[in-house]
């Protein structure tokens, strides 16, 4: 997933690299927290 991504920042600054009516761009992206397993977090498994 973040090769792709990756691959569309790319993508999306060549489309805009030599733009002269784009002024900015702001770009957010929010990536889920991963649910960790019991058996990978040491701190449960006293």
């Amino acid at each position: 997933m973040a090769q792709d991504i990756g691959k569309a920042l790319q993508e999306l600054s060549k489309a805009i690299e030599n733009n002269e009516a784009v002024e900015s761009v702001v770009i957010k992206i929010t990536l889920k927290k991963q649910k960790s397993d019991k058996a990978s977090n040491p701190k449960e498994s006293k």
